[in-house]
């Protein structure tokens, strides 16, 4: 039999509450440290945007610069805690940006990375193009897997673990 502290079903409805305000509150202040990433990122791709010679260039910058917007609101509007099946039967199905945008941002942003490849550095305006265009794919993984880590924690699974105290 496990060692297990008397703690009042109160007391436990406590704790849980507690620590689901603290998960709140710590998975929010992380999405907003993550989502600053991929908007300074769009700063690396203004110079090429607005100097490049060929319209090759500027389409990567341009298409980059929309990969990381499209990476910066997939992580805004990604929910806090991981949908449990109450709020799913309660909510209304995610529209095609939210249940598709993921994917096809994963999608332009490896064709970005693997544009590095054709790249001429002296056409892109400046040198290190090449690895500019891995930028996306990057910021994309990152934030990413960030955004399903803090959804992983589960609080709502130590309702399940409630045992019902038995006085003295």
């Amino acid at each position: 039999m496990r060692n297990c502290p008397n703690i009042s079903m109160k007391k436990q409805e406590k704790l849980i509450a507690q620590l689901k305000v603290q998960n709140e509150a710590r998975n929010t202040k992380f999405k907003w440290i993550f989502l600053t990433l991929p908007l300074i990122s769009v700063i690396a791709f203004l110079p090429s945007l607005l100097s490049a010679s060929s319209i090759r260039a500027r389409l990567i910058s341009l298409l980059s610069i929309s990969s990381m917007l499209c990476t910066a609101y997939n992580l805004f509007s990604l929910p806090n805690a991981k949908p449990t099946r109450k709020r799913m039967d309660t909510h209304e199905p995610p529209g095609p940006l939210l249940q598709y945008g993921p994917y096809l941002n994963g999608v332009l942003s490896l064709l970005i990375g693997l544009s590095a490849l054709m790249i001429d550095d002296r056409k892109m305006g400046h040198d290190g193009s090449r690895l500019l265009c891995l930028l996306p794919i990057v910021v994309f993984t990152i934030t990413t897997s960030a955004g399903y880590t803090m959804r992983s924690v589960d609080i709502e699974s130590l309702e399940k673990l409630k045992y019902p105290y038995k006085g003295a």
